[in-house]
């Protein structure tokens, strides 16, 4: 029990310092959309890591819980899909500002 409290709370430590460094300034549109597609593959790999883990570890300890947790491979991936769509919006409205500036 006391496993998945510290697990709960160092996923939600992670969760907090990633999503802490999203609104970051970025150099170029180019870095923007860059940066966002890097958070959403970050968050794929630990929705898929969530995923593909047993529900319960092979340790000693019987009953311990692995690193499965279905409510926070839901978050990963609303997380995912979020960073996606932040990226697809800057990669339009990088190719709206080169039209506009070809015209």
């Amino acid at each position: 029990r006391m496993n998945k409290y510290i697990q709960t709370t160092i996923y939600f430590i992670l969760l907090l310092l990633i999503s802490c460094t999203a609104q970051k300034k970025f150099d170029s549109p180019a870095a923007k959309v860059e940066a966002y597609e890097s958070r959403a593959r970050t968050y794929q790999a630990l929705a898929d890591a969530q995923r593909l883990s047993p529900p319960y570890s092979t340790s000693r300890l019987r009953g311990a819980t692995g690193i499965h947790n279905p409510r926070m491979r839901m978050t990963y991936l609303s997380e995912a899909k979020r960073y996606r769509a932040m990226a697809a919006q800057a990669k339009k409205e990088t190719i709206e500002g080169k039209t506009n500036k070809l015209e």
